[in-house]
């Protein structure tokens, strides 16, 4: 058995190939990590990636390499198997059609049912055949059109996940979840020092406690809950005998006789736990610099997003969501914030206008101050409202000037033949 494992960071996927069939215990791994079977691919591929579906890859393919394969590629395949399934429908549709045909063209146009007669029953079940006939070429003809509609929803989406403002606001969830790793990781350094520090430990109001009271009160802000069966942790009465998932502070008791697990039994388990969800933290750390990085580098690629291009500035202009309806309208920039612009707004009842704040990767169109100064001077700005302006693609041409006809003088008149 071969296995081959890659990676995309531009859906974030990780694929698992293997050469030949999957045997029960490996196949019921894989499906509990998460991987589904694409069969058209022959692959299995996973949603998202994971530190525990990263580390089955690796286990049964040695590495996860690089997937050369972009979204667009993979959307296009996808498309070109759409178009297939398209055209296999719509060939069930037109060959159902023309049985439907032959069978009407042996009835006379008109001709309806004779009751009582020996034809009666053949007659029926060829009424029948039209029927289901016609449904099964109305179905395929829909079904087509499906795979239609999915092709090009295919081709869409892949355009739509590489557009600059939707990668920057992915930078943007990316980097939040940065930080709540950081948080995390964090929250288990502080546990281990606590737990390591468990013969030293004070209460707040300085008085000494107990090893078991320091353990409880470290155990306190501690969460997580583990089993502790009789066979490993022997306590007799009045100790709990109870075997299911508590936390370390109910199994701690609230004194040495009622214990499940003396403080170092706690401190020990608790300090294994905390550094094993470290070491994923780390993993985690690693892999969003990586996917950040390359989201950054596309970005930058792609040559950022229109706010990257044309800096907004108080006096601007932008069109974004909030921008009035119609013909190539703008909004007017009140102010630049640190990630945002402010703009103003109206419900179009009569009420007064009201600011929104609208983050730059949510801007579509961007103005300068001096393109708007420009626009205004070549007369190309109408309709100007403290909300915003509509523009004129070119300046308005100028009418030309009306001529009053001057009558000829009467010995001209006169002259004339």
């Amino acid at each position: 058995m071969v296995y081959t494992a890659t990676y995309s960071p531009d859906d974030n996927k990780l694929r698992l190939y293997a050469s030949q069939r999957l045997d029960a215990d490996t196949y019921a791994r894989v499906k509990a990590a998460g991987f589904r079977w694409a069969p058209k691919q022959d692959l299995f591929v996973a949603p998202a990636w994971s530190p525990e579906r990263a580390d089955l890859c690796v286990e049964l393919a040695g590495q996860i390499d690089d997937d050369d394969q972009s979204l667009m590629d993979r959307a296009e395949e996808r498309a070109d198997r759409f178009t297939d399934y398209h055209a296999a429908r719509t060939r069930d549709a037109e060959q159902a059609h023309k049985a439907v045909e032959t069978i009407a063209q042996g009835i006379p146009l008109g001709q309806p049912i004779l009751i009582g007669h020996h034809s009666e029953r053949h007659a029926r079940k060829d009424a029948e055949r039209i029927e289901s006939g016609m449904r099964r070429a109305v179905r395929a003809f829909e079904t087509a059109e499906y795979w239609t509609r999915r092709a090009a929803g295919s081709l869409y989406h892949a355009k739509y996940k590489e557009r600059p403002d939707v990668r920057a606001r992915r930078i943007k969830t990316l980097e939040a979840e940065a930080r709540k790793v950081e948080r995390s990781k964090t929250e288990h350094n502080n546990l281990i020092r606590l737990w390591r520090q468990l013969d030293t430990v004070k209460r707040k109001d300085g008085a000494p406690t107990t090893q078991h009271d320091r353990a409880r009160m470290i155990a306190n802000v501690a969460g997580g809950y583990y089993s502790f069966p009789l066979a490993d942790y022997p306590r007799a009465a009045p100790a709990s005998q109870y075997e299911g998932a508590m936390s370390i502070w109910s199994a701690l008791g609230e004194t040495p006789a009622e214990a499940v697990i003396t403080p170092e039994q706690a401190r020990d388990l608790a300090i294994t736990t905390a550094e094993a969800g470290l070491a994923r933290c780390e993993e985690w750390i690693a892999h969003l610099s990586g996917r950040l990085a390359y989201e950054r580098a596309m970005l930058a690629d792609a040559g950022g997003t229109v706010a990257d291009k044309t800096g907004p500035e108080k006096g601007g202009a932008c069109r974004c969501w909030a921008t009035d309806r119609g013909l190539n309208r703008w909004s007017t920039i009140q102010k630049v914030n640190q990630i945002s612009v402010t703009v103003l707004d109206t419900w179009h009842n009569g009420g007064a206008d009201f600011t929104r704040t609208i983050p730059f990767d949510k801007l579509t169109a961007m103005m300068s101050r001096a393109d708007v100064e420009a626009a205004r001077a070549a007369g190309r700005i109408i309709d100007e409202t403290p909300r915003g302006f509509a523009l004129l693609e070119v300046s308005p041409t100028p009418e030309p000037p009306t001529t009053t006809d001057t009558p000829a003088p009467v010995e001209t008149l006169a002259r004339q033949p």
